[in-house]
């Protein structure tokens, strides 16, 4: 379950408010009531600066654009000024040497380069907060590159994301000043509709909180279009890079920034990195961006990995080849080894393990969506619940038969119900003494006069 955390984007109010306290729960029980997180709680002070007032950067190429509100940049693929080292590359169908790849034993014969960048990465949508997106990072036969594509809905959620499973080392990022993406919108021309986001994790912690930085996708096209010509429409020409420094990382829980959080180090290494495309701005209080486009979206990509300033000594610029072997005379990308699913079950806290079937239980996936068609149902066509039910009939009738359409639909609506009634006794067990401390808490903060104190929701929210 908490292995979903790293991209939770679902806003701090209402119902959204409730499920993201029960996962609060399960992810950080254990750290919520100690001294040391009381106490942190509460010498919280509002210093936070926000993006558009940071000092923007530097152009990276003589024709770069003029500065952008967010904190990535964009750079020329032929640059010379920058040492670009691909850490997944979904370009190289040719079959991984054995020595590259010695903990896959199918690797001599058929695991490429493109095949295990892609076997690195899952989904992380916002089905674990009540929400009924979907997407994947999908191979694309024959082709250069990898399409990481799905559907975006709002009801219940906003947010598709992907992400590495924890790497068996930390990444060595050392003298890296951060990461690129090489990439295209391919489902249409209105990236500036989205909130494109880059995630990273700098220890083996699988809490909610990661650093992220927003990257400007729509200032990238336009760049590498100018920088074309306006010309050339070859497939090959239209390859964005988009550079999103470390400097420009910020703490975040969920899509909330973190007041007074501390700056990204990654002197420790890398544990994982992960994309989100979303609804919500990264911001102190939950912002949606205006005007967002749900829906379909296909994103093309070619390479992520690390990059750095070319300072022409050969002591640095080593440091940014560790991810490149030679191997038979010819240099191939080693692909970072990443925990199983398995191993990565076995590497969650105790609390985790327990509390897995509860989530499990309470954030159905296949629930939300049958609660979006319940809803799409009594909304869209003014049916009435017992109506939309026997709709449900109906249509499972043609493929099973009417009997046991019946005896399924009756077995969904009494799980269903026994779910909302877990609901409803988890919150009266857990949630309501979580909003009562919280509540001291705030108290606390106002007598103290701590800055930015937030007044938490009552309980009826």
């Amino acid at each position: 379950m908490s292995s979903r955390l790293l991209h939770n984007e679902i806003p701090l109010s209402t119902a959204g408010f409730q499920r993201m306290l029960l996962l609060l729960i399960i992810s950080n029980a254990v750290q919520a009531f100690s001294p040391s997180s009381i106490h942190s709680f509460i010498s919280r002070q509002s210093t936070y600066t926000p993006s558009h007032m940071l000092d923007k950067r530097p152009a990276i190429t003589p024709s770069s654009p003029p500065p952008s509100s967010s904190t990535s940049l964009w750079a020329s693929t032929s640059s010379t000024q920058y040492i670009f080292n691909p850490i997944f590359d979904f370009t190289d169908d040719t079959p991984l040497p054995s020595s590259v790849d010695d903990n896959d034993d199918s690797s001599s014969s058929n695991t490429s380069i493109k095949q295990k960048s892609l076997s690195s990465f899952e989904r992380i949508d916002d089905a674990i907060m009540g929400g009924i997106s979907l997407s994947a990072l999908k191979d694309v036969p024959q082709q250069n590159y990898a399409s990481w594509s799905g559907i975006c809905r709002t009801d219940g959620g906003g947010f598709c994301g992907m992400r590495t499973r924890p790497f068996q080392s930390p990444l060595n990022a050392t003298g890296a000043e951060g990461i690129y993406v090489d990439c295209r919108l391919a489902s249409d021309d209105e990236p500036e509709r989205r909130v494109w986001k880059m995630t990273v994790r700098t220890d083996t912690s699988r809490g909610e909180m990661v650093f992220q930085s927003q990257f400007d996708l729509k200032g990238a096209m336009e760049y590498k279009k100018k920088e074309l010509g306006g010309e050339n429409e070859e497939e090959e020409g239209q390859w964005a890079r988009v550079l999103v420094p470390f400097d420009g990382f910020q703490l975040v829980r969920g899509p909330r920034l973190v007041v007074d959080g501390p700056k990204l180090d990654v002197t420790n290494g890398i544990f994982q990195i992960g994309m989100t495309m979303s609804k919500f701005l990264m911001a102190v209080n939950t912002t949606e961006l205006e005007n967002f486009r749900p829906g379909f979206f296909d994103l093309h990509i070619q390479r992520i990995g690390f990059y750095q300033e070319r300072r022409g000594l050969e002591s640095q610029e080593k440091t940014m080849q560790d991810q490149v072997e030679t191997v038979r005379g010819v240099n191939v990308v080693v692909v970072p080894e990443t925990l199983t699913k398995m191993e990565a079950d076995k590497k969650k806290p105790l609390l985790l393990k327990i509390l897995a079937p509860v989530a499990k239980l309470l954030f159905s996936e296949k629930a939300n969506r049958r609660k979006s068609a319940m809803n799409l149902l009594r909304e869209k066509r003014n049916m009435s619940r017992m109506r939309a039910i026997l709709f449900g009939i109906q249509s499972r009738r043609k493929s099973m038969g009417l009997i046991p359409s019946i005896f399924k639909t009756v077995g969904i609506l009494g799980v269903d119900s026994a779910r909302s009634i877990f609901k409803e006794v988890f919150k009266v067990i857990f949630v309501y003494p979580l909003r009562f401390v919280r509540k001291i808490v705030f108290t606390i903060q106002k007598t103290l006069g701590v800055k930015g104190a937030k007044k938490p929701p009552t309980l009826k929210e």
